[in-house]
């Protein structure tokens, strides 16, 4: 066998790829496609089923006339002009930072954050007590307190 040659499986995935055109091929395949056409009737099967494909895609595009597009893309860009900018994702974000409730909110949602997080780690400097024995260890920190 050449080496030259292409096997029925590459041509199925080119013409996949590339579509019955062999203009829009690359040059050595497009070549290797057409003496496979010519020896592989597989191959021919394959290249005619894909040819009534794309003739039924085709043909079922549905036309429109020139003049309904380029109305509709200048209704298109009219619209676009009225409209005002959408703000940015940071812009928004700002607007929502200025605005007094969102900032309370975004405030307090830290701190509880922060509290929570406090609460879990817990003090890192607890005191430890020995009561006069020295036999029993007692442990203090602030989340004994009340208030």
């Amino acid at each position: 066998m050449d080496a030259n040659l292409m096997d029925a499986k590459t041509f199925e995935v080119m013409l996949d790829r590339f579509g019955t055109d062999f203009k829009s091929w690359p040059a050595t395949h497009a070549d290797q496609a057409k003496k496979l056409l010519v020896r592989s009737s597989d191959a021919r099967r394959s290249y005619d089923m894909l040819i009534r494909i794309e003739a039924l895609i085709g043909g079922s595009r549905p036309i429109v006339a020139s003049a309904n597009a380029h109305r509709v893309i200048n209704r298109a860009l009219v619209e676009i002009t009225r409209r005002d900018a959408m703000p940015s994702l940071l812009e928004r974000f700002r607007l929502l930072l200025a605005a007094p409730v969102p900032r309370t909110a975004f405030a307090m949602s830290l701190t509880g954050i922060g509290f929570v997080i406090g609460i879990a780690v817990g003090n890192p400097t607890t005191e430890r007590a020995f009561d006069m024995q020295g036999s029993s260890l007692m442990v203090t920190s602030a989340d004994d307190v009340l208030f």
